[in-house]
């Protein structure tokens, strides 16, 4: 591994130093950071994801930013499920693919999704 999981308040993170930490599931957590932040997961929750969305430009070693790249572990590992406010899970989900969509949509097959017009995702 090649950070403990899970990280901590005042740990470093690829955005600095982590001022918030919030449980997504038993493999994930949302980080902030007085600049940006994003997803952090397990080395076995990144294990279970497909190896063509585990990296990005952006993303890489388990930590995934914030703005088009949360979605991918989101999806891939069901985050939503997770969510304290079972409400908010079908409206995140929504903004998870709406992301996939717009930034990644050659990975909507990998995480079993549709383009918008209904066809299967190309990897």
């Amino acid at each position: 591994m090649l950070y403990p999981f899970p990280p901590r308040c005042g740990s470093v993170s690829p955005w600095g130093a982590i001022q918030t930490v919030t449980p997504l599931g038993p493999d994930a957590v949302a980080v902030t950071t007085a600049s940006h932040g994003g997803l952090c997961v397990s080395s076995d929750a990144l294990a279970r994801m497909p190896a063509a969305i585990r990296q990005t430009g952006y993303s890489a070693n388990g930590w995934f930013e914030e703005d088009c790249d949360w979605a991918l572990p989101y999806l891939a590992l069901g985050l939503d499920t997770f969510e304290p406010e079972p409400a908010r899970g079908p409206a995140l989900r929504a903004a998870a693919i709406r992301t996939v969509r717009a930034w990644h949509p050659g990975h909507l097959a990998l995480l079993g999704l549709t383009d918008e017009a209904g066809e299967p995702g190309h990897g």
